[in-house]
């Protein structure tokens, strides 16, 4: 049977937390929490994602995973990685997936990812964990909503071992993610994909080389390597 643990971070402690308890992270960072909350439970369905399996499989495809590699997940959202990844990295990788939206890993719990995983309700600015942890990390569709994107690739990419790969990814070019943001308003109205030489640049700052990017209609992919 698959097991799941959900862990909140606090204070350098992981702790499981209670659903009714909260974290503040500062008005802007609310309120787009509030969004994902209130909207965590039909996500998946809204995005269609029951039928972009296998956009969804090909993109993990590309994020050159391999047996037995530790992954974490950023912004793993309702999780819907997790199983592609679980599938690639077998039962003896490591898989872990963090959000800050705490009923978005609600509905990561419940979906199957053929083996245990570590779910960790915490801002990516902070991630808790020691430096050079990671063989790879991925952030799929929610790199445009951390507000200060040089500090989440700085954490991103301290966690990675050295030679590990940071894997940044969406289903839409950077023009349809921003055009998609603006037209739903709201929190998320103004969190825009940078433009492929500013995520080349910020990932350069953060200590990534061989710096690749892919930016076309139905694709974003933004690949880094640590020193």
């Amino acid at each position: 049977m698959e097991k799941c643990y959900i862990f909140v971070s606090h204070e350098g402690r992981w702790v499981q937390r209670p659903l009714s308890s909260w974290f503040f992270y500062g008005e802007d960072m609310e309120n787009r929490k509030d969004f994902f909350d209130d909207h965590a439970h039909s996500w998946d369905r809204n995005l269609g994602y029951g039928e972009k399996s296998s956009q969804i499989q090909g993109i993990v495809e590309c994020f050159g995973l391999a047996k037995n590699d530790s992954v974490l997940d950023v912004g793993t959202g309702t999780g819907i990685l997790l199983p592609f990844i679980k599938e690639v990295i077998g039962p003896k990788g490591i898989l872990v997936a963090m959000d800050f939206s705490f009923k978005m890993l609600m509905q990561a719990k419940i979906r199957q990812s053929f083996g245990e995983k570590l779910l960790i309700n915490a801002s990516v600015e902070s991630i808790p964990f020691p430096s050079d942890q990671f063989d790879r990390v991925t952030c799929f569709s929610a790199f445009p909503h951390f507000p200060n994107k040089a500090r989440a690739l700085f954490e991103m990419a301290r966690v990675l071992k050295s030679k590990g790969t940071l894997n940044i990814a969406h289903l839409h070019s950077v023009e349809e993610i921003n055009h998609l943001h603006q037209s739903v308003g709201g929190p998320v109205a103004r969190d825009f994909l940078p433009p492929p030489e500013g995520i080349r640049s910020l990932m350069k700052d953060s200590g990534l080389l061989e710096v690749t990017l892919i930016n076309e209609p139905g694709k974003f992919l933004a690949q880094g390597r640590k020193i």
